[in-house]
């Protein structure tokens, strides 16, 4: 029994004795993190985290690319990615315009639906845009990933006020030919005149722009 005892006392010491010790450090496996390896400029410059604004008559906004095997690549996602963010965010201010307007016309959403005609904006946006997107800088980087070399670029953008009128025209147009249509189709007086009361409401809107103008 004395040996027993004997043979538990050193086994709790030589597991308290392996508890004390400092367990070794090991070190995590490196991280396949990206590494900045050029840039076109010592900073990123200020224009890359603006917003969209209006000045001097225009649109301006910030296209980001994704990482692309080259430059040109990367400039032509930029681009795009200028291109998309406009149409978008001038979307969502059509989208209020008309929702505050149909609202002041006492018109229900379902004679004018703001939500439906700010889609069609954007559709004709994305297409009447294409050509009048202009760059006015670029800012680049390289950087080193685990497939290799990626391009990023930056593109501060601008598109005229006037192109971006000329599209709300053209979706109030089309709404006002599709509310007159149905006035012609209403098999009732109230349909028909909630129609007519549509189709007056997209002219008036033909001529108002959506964008701030000039600060």
């Amino acid at each position: 029994m004395h040996a027993v005892r004997i043979l538990f006392a050193v086994a709790l010491l030589a597991l308290l004795s392996a508890c004390g010790e400092t367990a070794p450090t090991i070190a995590p496996p490196p991280d396949p993190l990206e590494k900045l390896i050029w840039s076109s400029a010592a900073e990123r410059p200020a224009w890359t985290m603006e917003e969209p604004d209006t000045k001097d008559g225009q649109m301006w906004f910030v296209g980001l690319s994704g990482k692309f095997a080259t430059e040109q690549l990367a400039r032509d996602d930029a681009k795009r990615n200028a291109t998309k963010s406009v149409v978008q965010y001038m979307g969502t201010l059509v989208k209020d315009k008309f929702e505050k307007a149909r609202v002041s016309y006492g018109l229900e959403s379902d004679v004018v639906d703001p939500t439906a005609a700010a889609r069609e904006f954007e559709k004709q946006m994305a297409v009447n845009m294409a050509n009048k997107v202009k760059v006015k800088n670029w800012y680049q980087e390289k950087w080193q990933t685990p497939t290799g070399v990626g391009h990023v670029a930056f593109a501060l953008s601008f598109v005229p006020l006037e192109a971006i009128d000329e599209t709300v025209k053209e979706t109030a147009q089309g709404q006002a030919k599709n509310a007159e249509r149905k006035a012609k189709e209403a098999n009732d007086d109230f349909a028909k005149k909630q129609a007519e009361k549509a189709a007056e409401f997209w002219k008036q809107m033909e001529d108002q722009g959506v964008a701030e103008k000039d600060k």
